[in-house]
C-alpha cells in the first residue's frame, strides 16, 4: 500500500481549514508522520487541505532555477542602479536652483547647497550598517526592496518641500533631513545590487555582469543631466527656479517607487539560498558587521581602497564637470550640461566593455593598466576643459570619464571577489559606503574649496592624481584576482561548502 508522510504545525492541527492553509508557515515548527492513504483519508477535513496545499509548494521549491528567470531577477536588479544615481545625481545637476530656492542666494550658497549633498553621504554608512546586517539576515532581495521605499519617499518629500520664502530657514533644515535620508537607503543600493548581480552571474562572465551596475548608474546620471538639460533648453530661467527642478525629483520618486513591486518577484540569491538551507543566518550570534570586520579586514580594507579611488574619479570626472565648467571655465549652463551629459554617454559605452575584459584578462590586470590610465590623462583632461574651443572639450571630457566608469566597471566584481559569502553584503555595504562619504560627496565640496585657496584651477585634477597614487599601491597589495573562478573557490566558507555537497548529493 502506498504510504505519504504528513507534515502538519500546530498552528494548522488547532485552525480551521482554510485558515489553516493560508496561514502556513515554513518557520513555525512541524510535525511529521507517515500515513497510508487509507490513514490519511481518516485524517481531520484541515489536515487533508493542508497536505494537499504542500503539493504546490514542494513543486515550487524543487523547481530548477530557469536562465529565463535568471535573467529577468538580473534585468531588475540592474535596472535599480539606473534609478539610485538618477535620484542622488539629479540633486548636483540643479545644485543651482536649489540654493536660490532653500537658501539666501549669496556668494557663499554653492558651497552650502554642496555641503547639504554631502550631507545625505554621511547616513550612508549608517545605511550600509543596518542594511548590511538585513541583508545577511533576511537576504539580498528584500534589503533592496526596502531601500526603494526609503528613497522614494525622500525624492517625493524634496520634490513638494516649499522654499525658503515660505518656511524660512526650516527650508533648509528639512531638505537635509530630507537628503540624509535618501543617502541612508542609498547605503544598500549599489552594494547590494553588485552582490546580488556577482552572486548571480555565469562563472566566466561575472565582471560583465556586475559591470551593469556600474553602467547603470551611468545611465542614471545620463537621465539626471539629460533632463536638467532639456528642462533648461525649454523653460525659461525663473521658470526653472519656480518649479522646473520639482518636476526632475518627481519623476525620481515615481521610478523609485516602480522598482518596489519589481524588486519583489526578483529571485533571492542561489549563494543566499544555500546559507539559509545551511541555517547558517539562522544560527549565527551577534552582528554581521562586527564578524566581517573581525574575520574579513583585508577584504574590507580593500573595498575601502578600491572605492575611494573609484568615488573620487566618478564624481569629480563625471558628475562635478557642469558645476565645475559653469564655476571655473565660464560657460553657459546649457553647454556645461551637454558635455556633462556626454561624460555619461561616452562612461555608459566604456562600462560594459571593460567589465568585458575584465573577465578575460583578469582584474588586477585591468585595475592595473586602469591606474595608469588615470595617472596620465587626469591633467591634460582638465587642461582641455579650460580652452576656448567644444572639441577640446568634449576630448577632455571623455578622457575624464572612461577611465572613471572602467575603475567602476572592474570594482563590481573585484570588491565582492575579496570576500566570503558569509559576511558578503554586510563587508561591502562597510568598506564602500565609507569611502563614498570621504572621498565621494565631499569630492566636489573639496574640489571648489581648494580652487578657492589655492587660485589654481586645476586643484582637481591634482587631488585625483594623488589619490590614486596614495590608494592604488596597497590595493595592489591586497587583490585576489578570483576571475573566472567559481564561487566556492571565492567564499572559501566551509559551511557554505557544506551546504554545497550536501546539496549536490541530494
Amino acid at each position: 500500500m502506498r504510504r505519504r508522510t504528513t507534515c502538519t504545525s500546530l498552528r494548522e492541527r488547532t485552525s480551521w481549514s482554510w485558515w489553516a492553509t493560508w496561514r502556513r508557515s515554513p518557520l513555525t515548527a512541524r510535525r511529521c508522520t507517515t500515513h497510508s492513504r487509507k490513514d490519511l483519508d481518516q485524517q481531520p477535513v484541515h489536515v487533508r487541505h493542508a497536505v494537499d496545499a504542500d503539493k504546490p509548494a514542494q513543486q515550487r521549491e524543487s523547481k530548477q532555477r530557469t536562465p529565463k528567470r535568471r535573467r529577468r531577477s538580473l534585468a531588475v536588479a540592474a535596472f535599480g542602479t539606473v534609478i539610485e544615481w538618477y535620484d542622488f545625481s539629479i540633486f548636483f545637476y540643479v545644485s543651482t536652483q536649489l540654493t536660490r530656492t532653500f537658501f539666501h542666494g549669496d556668494s557663499n550658497s554653492l558651497l552650502l547647497t554642496l555641503g547639504v549633498g554631502a550631507a545625505g553621504f554621511l547616513f550612508r554608512p549608517l545605511g550600509a550598517m543596518v542594511f548590511g546586517h538585513l541583508g545577511e539576515r533576511i537576504g539580498r532581495k528584500q534589503a533592496l526592496v526596502i531601500s526603494a521605499v526609503l528613497m522614494a519617499v525622500a525624492m517625493f518629500g524634496i520634490a513638494i518641500l516649499p522654499g525658503y520664502d515660505v518656511l524660512g530657514v526650516w527650508a533648509g533644515i528639512l531638505l537635509v533631513t530630507l537628503r540624509c535620508l535618501a543617502g541612508f537607503s542609498v547605503g544598500a543600493e549599489y552594494t547590494g545590487i553588485m552582490v546580488y548581480l556577482m552572486e548571480s552571474a555565469k562563472q566566466n562572465r561575472r565582471g560583465v555582469a556586475a559591470s551593469w551596475a556600474a553602467a547603470n548608474s551611468e545611465l542614471g546620471s545620463l537621465l539626471a543631466v539629460g533632463g536638467a538639460a532639456l528642462l533648461a533648453h525649454w523653460l525659461t530661467a525663473d521658470q526653472m527656479d519656480s518649479w522646473g527642478w520639482r518636476v526632475l525629483f518627481v519623476v525620481g520618486g515615481l521610478l523609485a517607487a516602480a522598482m518596489i513591486p519589481l524588486r519583489r518577484f526578483m529571485e533571492e540569491t542561489e549563494t543566499f539560498e544555500k546559507l539559509k538551507q545551511a541555517g547558517v543566518a539562522q544560527r549565527r550570534k551577534g552582528s554581521p558587521l562586527i564578524d566581517v570586520l573581525k574575520h574579513q579586514p583585508k577584504a574590507v580594507l580593500f573595498a575601502f581602497l578600491f572605492s575611494s579611488i573609484g568615488s573620487v574619479t566618478y564624481f569629480l570626472n563625471i558628475t562635478n564637470v557642469p558645476t565645475y565648467l559653469e564655476s571655473t571655465a565660464e560657460v553657459s549652463n546649457q553647454l556645461a550640461l551637454n558635455l556633462g551629459a556626454i561624460a555619461a554617454v561616452a562612461a555608459i559605452i566604456a562600462t560594459p566593455f571593460i567589465g568585458l575584459l575584465s573577465d578575460k584578462f583578469g582584474r588586477r590586470a585591468m585595475t592595473l593598466t586602469l591606474g595608469l590610465v588615470l595617472l596620465v590623462t587626469t591633467l591634460p583632461a582638465y587642461l582641455l576643459l579650460a580652452g576656448t574651443g567644444n572639441a577640446g572639450a568634449v576630448t577632455g571630457v571623455a578622457l575624464l570619464a572612461v577611465p572613471a566608469a572602467g575603475w567602476s566597471a572592474i570594482g563590481a566584481a573585484a570588491i565582492p571577489e575579496q570576500f566570503s559569502a558569509l559576511g558578503r553584503f554586510a563587508g561591502m555595504a562597510i568598506g564602500y559606503n565609507i569611502a563614498t562619504v570621504l572621498f565621494g560627496g565631499f569630492s566636489p565640496l573639496v574640489a571648489t574649496a581648494l580652487i578657492d585657496a589655492t587660485g589654481n584651477q586645476f586643484a582637481p585634477a591634482y587631488y585625483a592624481t594623488a589619490i590614486v597614487v596614495l590608494f592604488g599601491i596597497p590595493l595592489m597589495w591586497l587583490m585576489r584576482d578570483m576571475a573566472g573562478k567559481s564561487l566556492e573557490e571565492v567564499d572559501r566558507d566551509p559551511v557554505l561548502r557544506r551546504a554545497t555537497a550536501e546539496k549536490s548529493r541530494r
